[in-house]
């Protein structure tokens, strides 16, 4: 059923006055901080519609009402209009990450400090999955007789040192003779790129090098990807103190728990939508210990193809538009960045 335009614009005058005060809403106070038009009986009855569409709910039964997680999703998807930051805002977090433009480490590092700054909420950047960068140098080099070090340096600045075992009759100059033939090959590439290369036709041309480089090579991209995958910057875990939603000591120690388990979280992250923006809210994560929070997740890329995310977390009563702008100004930086390494 489609919501009169009337009760769309109650429906955002209420999460409005929730997000920003935290207490239940009621009529009266609907009618004297927004221009709705109608009486303060006209918008109770139209609260009424919406909580029995399941749009709003009442916690307590002398309560006013809050936001369900059905309205949310109307409001995210189809009410809010996602405010400019202010250019002052949009200077400071400029110059905020430039800060730290050197090291990707480092940068990705501030950049979490930064979104959790300006949103004043928990956030959480997703390094480059190693699947999703394109290698842009190899390099093999002989360590003992029986070891070998293996150089991946990626287009995002991500660099790898796995070592492997190796046969002692393998010499320095074979390995750089290989090291030549695998740049000429899979610069350029991404991991998923690179093994459907393997599974192809390189069998025979890897069969002039040494015997046990055919064998050694998916062991070799095995490492980078696990070595990698789950790297992640946290910052503001403690921030959800702020909201009195959390002042519930078992929602507060869920919450907390689920920030220690970083494979989970990247997990959570890296299962997001990949489109510009993506907001789950409370009920709609899977993982039960989320169910009180929302996500908002977007990504940032290099040769515009996306090799990371940004995530925010919070309540529910999260200020969605405000969260949004600021990933895009923060997405948008990071781009840029990259694109100038």
């Amino acid at each position: 059923m489609a919501l009169s335009d009337r009760k769309l614009k109650i429906l955002e005058a209420i999460i409005r006055e929730y997000i920003e005060s935290a207490e239940p809403v009621g009529s009266r106070s609907l009618s004297r901080r927004y221009e709705l038009g109608v009486s303060p009986a006209t918008i109770r009855n139209e609260m009424s519609d919406l909580e029995e569409l399941g749009y709003i709910q009442q916690p307590h039964t002398s309560a006013g009402r809050i936001p369900s997680d059905k309205g949310y999703r109307l409001y995210v998807d189809k009410l809010m209009e996602i405010r400019r930051e202010a250019n002052k805002n949009r200077v400071k977090i400029k110059s905020d990450i430039l800060k730290k433009y050197g090291e990707l480490e480092q940068l990705l590092e501030y950049t979490s400090r930064v979104l959790s700054e300006f949103t004043q909420y928990t956030s959480i950047v997703l390094a480059p999955q190693v699947k999703k960068s394109r290698l842009k140098q190899i390099q093999l080099a002989r360590l003992n007789d029986e070891m070998m070090l293996a150089i991946f340096i990626t287009n995002t600045g991500l660099i790898q040192n796995p070592i492997f075992k190796i046969p002692s009759d393998m010499k320095q100059e074979d390995l750089e003779r290989i090291s030549n033939f695998l740049n000429e090959e899979f610069v350029g590439s991404t991991l998923e790129d690179i093994e459907s290369k393997m599974a192809e036709n390189l069998k025979k041309e890897l069969a002039k090098f040494h015997h046990t480089v055919y064998a050694l090579l998916p062991e070799m991209f095995k490492t980078l990807e696990q070595v990698s995958d789950v790297a992640l910057y946290l910052s503001g875990t403690t921030n959800i103190f702020n909201f009195p939603e959390f002042n519930d000591l078992a929602k507060a120690r869920s919450f907390l728990n689920l920030m220690e388990e970083r494979k989970t979280i990247s997990e959570l992250i890296s299962r997001q939508d990949t489109s510009k923006f993506n907001v789950s809210i409370g009920s709609e994560n899977k993982l039960q210990e989320a169910r009180e929070c929302s996500i908002v997740t977007t990504t940032y890329s290099l040769d515009q193809h996306a090799v990371g995310q940004l995530s925010v977390i919070g309540p529910t009563r999260m200020d969605y538009d405000r969260v949004i702008s600021v990933l895009g100004q923060v997405s948008k930086m990071m781009n840029d960045i990259l694109k100038s390494k």
